[in-house]
């Protein structure tokens, strides 16, 4: 028997120590998916309200990016977690010092982050407003997330509408 609960106490103790900041994705979730579309067609995050920490940029990273691949990106090193498939991350950083992340399944919630002009998918905290807004491709709903001084540049994407769900 304790050859069969000792390795599964360690699988959930370490399944349980990603440092992601849940609380951070509950109220990003909800920004985002809660609420209309304003007069210009989007809605407006300040990604500075939703966080309870100072930072200076943030960074967006795709699924499958190891520690070294994120090393490189953001200039020191990362001692964290590689991004699980299916995942995203939002990663922030104060002066060389990552201050909170957090980790989100883009199929549960398809989150997908635009870049915008030449800082793409690094964003400074002197412009965290984001433009959202939800379109479909056929069944799958996605959200976006730009800069609002960026989000005429995706404004096609307005015009994929989502078909109303019948139950």
């Amino acid at each position: 028997m304790k050859r069969f609960v000792l390795p599964l106490l360690a699988i959930l103790y370490l399944a349980g120590c990603s440092d992601s900041n849940t609380s951070l994705e509950q109220e990003l979730k909800a920004a985002v998916t809660e609420g209309e579309a304003g007069p210009k067609g989007y809605k407006t995050v300040k990604l500075t309200e939703l966080t309870d920490f100072e930072w200076d940029k943030v960074y967006y990273f795709q699924p499958n990016e190891n520690k070294w691949a994120i090393s490189d990106v953001i200039g020191f090193r990362w001692e964290g977690d590689d991004i699980e498939p299916n995942h995203r991350r939002l990663l922030f950083v104060k002066g060389e010092e990552v201050v909170s992340y957090t980790d989100y399944d883009y199929t549960e919630f398809p989150l997908f982050v635009y870049g915008c002009q030449n800082d793409r998918w690094i964003y400074p905290s002197s412009r965290s407003e984001f433009a959202t807004f939800k379109y479909c491709i056929g069944e799958q709903e996605v959200y976006t997330f730009i800069p609002v001084a960026c989000a005429e540049d995706i404004r096609e994407l307005m015009e994929y509408e989502c078909a109303e769900k019948t139950e």
